[in-house]
């Protein structure tokens, strides 16, 4: 399952989050994904407890939206994007079964889709722009991002949330 969640957020919603993150990454709490397998040239961290709350928040929506009423919330997971940023093809780690990945900020001037190959092998690609989101099978599905070109005063934030089925 793909399901795309246009305006999930509203703007008030994406400015507190956004600066929430800002503020992470102003007081060096954000974790540097240069040399990750998966990211790079990205900070980022789980479980910031505003995130977390949106993640709970989030739950009964997305038991909803899928119908499956067998899952818990498992984390939240923050990441601002510079130039260079990439995310390589991956599937998430055991207990992140649906994965929601919401731009909350971007001022890059041109999309930079989030690719997702679903079962039958066929690749989407999805413009999340900000407010909007993307909900998959993320243990299931792979998932990428081409590299990002931007200026050095460009970013994308993006929040991830997780839940998992029990």
């Amino acid at each position: 399952m793909i399901l795309f969640l246009p305006k999930l957020f509203d703007e008030m919603r994406c400015m507190q989050l956004n600066q929430i993150a800002v503020n992470y990454a102003n007081q060096n709490s954000l974790n540097y994904e240069g040399n990750d397998a998966h990211y790079g040239n990205s900070y980022g961290v789980a479980r910031i407890p505003e995130y977390e709350q949106v993640l709970h928040a989030l739950t009964p929506l997305i038991q909803h939206k899928t119908g499956w009423t067998n899952i818990v919330a498992e984390n939240s997971y923050t990441r601002i994007y510079l130039n260079g940023s990439d995310l390589k093809k991956h599937v998430d780690r055991p207990g992140l079964d649906i994965t929601l990945s919401v731009c909350t900020f971007t001022n890059i001037g041109h999309p930079w889709p989030l690719f997702v190959e679903d079962e039958t092998g066929k690749v989407h690609s999805l413009e999340i722009t900000p407010g909007d989101g993307a909900l998959m099978l993320g243990t299931k599905y792979q998932h990428w991002r081409d590299k990002l070109v931007a200026n050095p005063q460009q970013m994308v934030i993006q929040s991830f949330y997780h839940w998992k089925f029990v």
